[in-house]
């Protein structure tokens, strides 16, 4: 066996890394996407008072921030993998609320199998005793 495979680990183990760090990739961006769009509400007409558009747009920083803590803390943290659930959960009420299936729908498909990608290889990643200690 080279030095180089033993430092990397298994192929499996390869794997997993990347699938998490896919799913992280995929949820940082739309994370972002999330905080623009909230920012965009301070540079176009709205029906909402001025400072109704400064509270969203600093809300959806917020979030955003949230979201990307969560999102890189969860390969080792259960509250932060449960805590990732909140964004497809977010694009399924807008879909619900308001009818936007387009991109509604669209983004709450992504976040979900960026979401299983984080949460299922973050779990196999640690294997079983991992999993014992999320019980």
């Amino acid at each position: 066996m080279s030095v180089n495979t033993r430092d990397r680990g298994t192929a499996s183990d390869v794997r997993r890394t990347r699938l998490v760090r896919t799913g992280q990739g995929t949820l940082i961006v739309l994370c972002a996407m999330c905080a623009v769009i909230g920012l965009s509400t301070i540079f176009v007409d709205d029906p909402f008072a001025p400072e109704a558009t400064i509270m969203i747009a600093s809300f959806a920083c917020l979030a955003a921030a949230l979201g990307v803590g969560a999102v890189l803390a969860a390969p080792t943290s259960l509250a932060a993998r449960l805590s990732l659930v909140a964004m497809p959960l977010f694009f399924a009420w807008h879909v619900a609320a308001l009818g936007t299936w387009i991109p509604d729908a669209v983004l709450a498909a992504v976040s979900v199998a960026a979401v299983l990608m984080v949460i299922l290889g973050a779990r196999r990643h640690r294997g079983a005793e991992g999993a014992a200690l999320d019980a």
